[in-house]
């Protein structure tokens, strides 16, 4: 396999793992679980298995880190804690808009930040998935605005978290992820511990609901270790856009799920969302070299 391909298959992984976590958490909230205990139960399973994973495999913990993996982890616990309150306050699809949309926050951060301009080729893809999932969403957002910002929020957080892996690039993958998992875990923690509990815990009644509970958490982890696997192997901004991949699991999910039917508009969205993906999957070949990672790092690629 040609390596400037493997970033976006590992995005593609990613993709498909956050998409069924989501749709996973969305079941269980409407299974009478609180947002804040799925969003504890998601790190605290995290940080379960990529500990195991860690002790398997002889990683290192680190706890104490640097500046940039600390902001990686703070951003993204912020990131996740909205989320999760995105995706239990706003259909399954149009929760996923919002959240995903940072692909194009990661290309201004990217311009704006690092003085980085993206190329032509990448705003046109993002140009064309954003217009996509505008399109698939096909938005009644008038009385869920709370929804709305946390929603935008997280894309924004996400885009920062994006940009912070590549400077991890020479940083073992596993540690970036139980890092990860170790301050979400304290921070959903803090968060649920503090909040005012109307419904926290129905999932954990019965035997499905456990089993949805670990499966979620699982899918978390797995997503989480191919989302790093990615930004580390390839430019920020194009893997981002794969990342809008994301969005057609989603559709399918609502669809299979929640019985949500699409009309043209939506189905020319997922063309529209899909198109950029197969154009950067098929161009890959022909990129310069990207940036392969640590060689600790590249050992998660045979062994997630």
């Amino acid at each position: 396999m040609s390596r400037p391909v493997r970033p976006y298959l590992w995005m593609l992984s990613s993709a498909l793992c956050f998409a069924s976590m989501g749709a996973l958490s969305k079941l269980l909230a409407d299974n009478s679980s609180d947002w804040r205990f799925l969003a504890l139960v998601r790190a605290a399973l995290m940080l379960l298995f990529a500990a195991a994973i860690g002790i398997a495999m002889r990683t290192p913990f680190v706890v104490r880190g640097t500046p940039i993996l600390w902001m990686r982890s703070l951003v993204g616990s912020l990131s996740m804690i909205c989320t999760y309150y995105t995706l239990t306050h706003l259909r399954f699809s149009e929760a996923t808009t919002l959240i995903k949309s940072y692909p194009l926050w990661v290309a201004v951060l990217t311009w704006a930040v690092f003085k980085e301009r993206p190329t032509a080729k990448v705003w046109i893809a993002i140009f064309v998935g954003i217009v996509g999932i505008v399109m698939i969403a096909q938005p009644h957002f008038e009385d869920a605005r709370i929804a709305i910002a946390t929603g935008i929020l997280s894309s924004i957080c996400t885009a920062v978290v994006m940009l912070g892996l590549k400077r991890l690039a020479n940083v073992d993958t596993r540690v970036i992820v139980t890092h990860f998992a170790m301050v979400s875990t304290v921070v959903c923690g803090a968060v649920f511990a503090f909040a005012d509990h109307a419904r926290p815990i129905g999932a954990v009644s019965d035997p499905k609901g456990l089993t949805m509970l670990l499966g979620m958490g699982m899918l978390g982890t797995l997503g989480q270790i191919a989302l790093t696997r990615a930004f580390a192997l390839g430019d920020p901004s194009m893997v981002s856009v794969v990342g809008l991949s994301e969005m057609i699991f989603s559709a399918v999910y609502d669809r299979v799920l929640w019985h949500r039917t699409f009309g043209w508009t939506t189905l020319a969205g997922m063309a529209l969302v899909a198109a950029p993906t197969a154009w950067l999957l098929a161009t890959s070949r022909r990129a310069p070299g990207e940036s392969s990672g640590s060689p600790g790092a590249a050992g998660v690629a045979t062994s997630p």
